[in-house]
C-alpha cells in the first residue's frame, strides 16, 4: 500500500513534539518519573465556567452540527473579541475551526496553488513547514539570530521574497522562542508587505501570554491598512487551557474566510458543537491574571536555572510558554553529533522529554516548555546539566 500513497501526503513528516509526547506518555505508564518539557499544552485546569457551560450544552442537547463558520452567536463574539483587540471585523468576516491549526491548513489550502511560497521566520512552530506543504505550496524560512532576539529584518525578507512568493507567516509571541515581535519590527515589515502582492497570516495564539509590559502588538496595530489583505488566527487552547477541546478562529478579508468555510464544510463539516458553546463562556471570562502569574513565576525559575550551565546561553522569553537554549557547545561529542541525538540520549538516559531545535528550523538548540511544576523544573534542568557535563 505504501507505494500507493500521494505524493504529497508521502512529503509530510509527522509532528514531532506530539511524537515526543507520546513516548514520554508510554514511558510514565511504564512507572517512569519523566519530565516533560516537551509538549506546548498549559498544565493549569481549564476554567469552571467553561466545563460547565459545556456539560450544560451536552445536557441540553446541543451536540448536533452547526454552520460550517461556526454558530452566530459565536462569531458575534469572536467579532466583539477582535473588535476589542483593535480589528473591526464583522461577524460575516470570522470563522470558528477545530482548533489554531485547522484554521491555518485551511487558510494555506485557500491561498497556494502548487509552488507558490509561503515565508516565515526561523525559529519556527514545526508544523508550519508541514501545513504550507500540504497546502500544495512551499516552505521559505526567514533567517533571524539569537544576537537580533530572533527580531526578523525587513532587509533580509525583501532578500528572501522572489516572483512565487505568496503568503508571509508571523507568530509573535513566538514558538519556540518566547520572542516577541518589537513595534519597529513590525514597522519595517509592514513597509516590504507594501510593495509586494502578500497575503500576511498572523498566528496570534499565544496572544495573552506576554511577561513584560510591553502590549500584545499585530502586524495591524501599526499598519491597519493592510487590513484588505491579512488574516488574523487565534484560538483558545492556550488561554484557557482548552488544547483538546480544538477550538480556534480567523478573521480577515471576507472573500478568503468564505473560501475556508467552504472548504472546512466539505472537511469538517462544522467545528465541534459543544466546544463552540463552552467556547462562549470562555470568552465572555478573560484568563485569570494568576494564570500568567503563575507561568511567568516558572519562567523565571527556568532562566535561572539554565544560567547555572556553563556554556548554555538563553535569549530571554518574553512571551508563550517556552525557553529555547543554545546547547551547541557541548555537541560533537562523545558520540552526540546534534540535538536530536542528545534529546534522545536526554530521553533515555536522564528521563527528560524535550525538543530539538532542528524541529524549529534552529539545529544546536532545544526547545523547553514551563508548563510544568517547579520542582520539576529544578530537577529537570538538573539531569540537563548533569547529561551536558558527561558529554564534556
Amino acid at each position: 500500500m505504501k507505494e500507493r500513497l500521494s505524493r504529497k501526503v508521502s512529503a509530510i513528516e509527522s509532528s514531532i513534539t506530539l511524537e515526543v509526547s507520546a513516548i514520554a506518555g508510554r514511558m510514565r505508564a511504564e512507572g517512569h518519573h519523566v519530565i516533560a518539557f516537551g509538549a506546548g499544552e498549559p498544565d493549569l485546569p481549564t476554567p469552571d465556567v467553561v466545563q460547565d457551560a459545556a456539560v450544560q450544552a451536552i445536557r441540553e442537547g446541543r451536540g448536533r452540527y452547526t454552520p460550517a463558520a461556526g454558530i452566530p452567536a459565536l462569531r458575534e463574539a469572536l467579532s466583539a473579541r477582535f473588535q476589542a483587540d483593535g480589528f473591526p471585523l464583522p461577524a460575516d468576516q470570522v470563522m470558528v475551526t477545530a482548533g489554531a491549526k485547522s484554521a491555518l491548513f485551511l487558510a494555506f489550502y485557500a491561498l497556494l496553488n502548487e509552488g507558490d511560497e509561503c515565508v516565515f521566520p526561523a525559529p519556527y512552530w514545526s508544523s508550519y513547514t508541514e501545513m504550507v506543504k500540504a497546502g500544495g505550496g512551499t516552505p521559505v524560512i526567514l533567517a533571524t539570530s539569537a544576537g537580533d532576539d530572533f527580531q526578523p529584518d525587513a532587509d533580509r525578507l525583501r532578500e528572501t521574497l522572489t516572483d512565487r512568493t505568496r503568503v508571509l507567516l508571523l507568530n509573535s509571541p513566538n514558538n519556540p522562542t518566547g520572542t516577541v515581535y518589537s513595534r519597529e519590527t513590525l514597522l519595517a515589515i509592514a513597509e516590504v508587505v507594501r510593495e509586494r502582492d502578500l497575503v500576511v497570516i498572523t498566528d496570534d495564539i499565544y496572544e495573552h501570554l506576554i511577561y513584560t509590559d510591553e502590549p500584545f502588538t499585530n502586524l495591524l496595530h501599526v499598519a491597519p491598512d493592510l487590513a484588505d489583505r491579512t488574516l488574523v488566527i487565534n484560538g483558545l487552547s492556550k488561554s484557557h487551557s482548552m488544547t483538546g477541546w480544538r477550538m480556534g478562529f480567523a478573521g480577515g478579508p471576507k472573500a478568503l474566510i468564505q473560501a475556508m468555510s467552504r472548504t472546512q464544510s466539505q472537511i469538517a463539516g462544522s467545528p465541534p458543537s459543544i466546544t463552540q458553546h463552552a467556547a462562549l463562556a470562555a470568552l465572555a471570562n478573560p484568563p485569570a491574571p494568576d494564570r500568567l502569574a503563575s507561568l511567568d513565576a516558572r519562567r523565571r525559575l527556568l532562566m535561572g536555572e539554565l544560567a547555572k550551565i556553563d556554556g548554555v546561553t538563553c535569549p530571554e522569553p518574553r512571551g508563550a510558554f517556552y525557553a529555547f537554549p543554545d546547547i551547541s557547545a557541548y555537541l560533537g561529542k562523545s558520540g552526540v553529533p546534534d540535538a536530536i541525538a542528545f534529546t534522545k540520549a536526554l530521553l533515555e538516559a536522564k528521563l527528560v522529554a524535550a525538543v530539538a531545535g532542528d524541529a524549529f528550523g534552529a539545529p544546536g538548540h532545544i526547545r523547553l516548555t514551563y508548563c510544568t511544576s517547579e520542582e520539576d523544573i529544578r530537577e529537570g534542568v538538573r539531569r540537563i546539566g548533569e547529561l551536558l557535563s558527561e558529554l564534556a
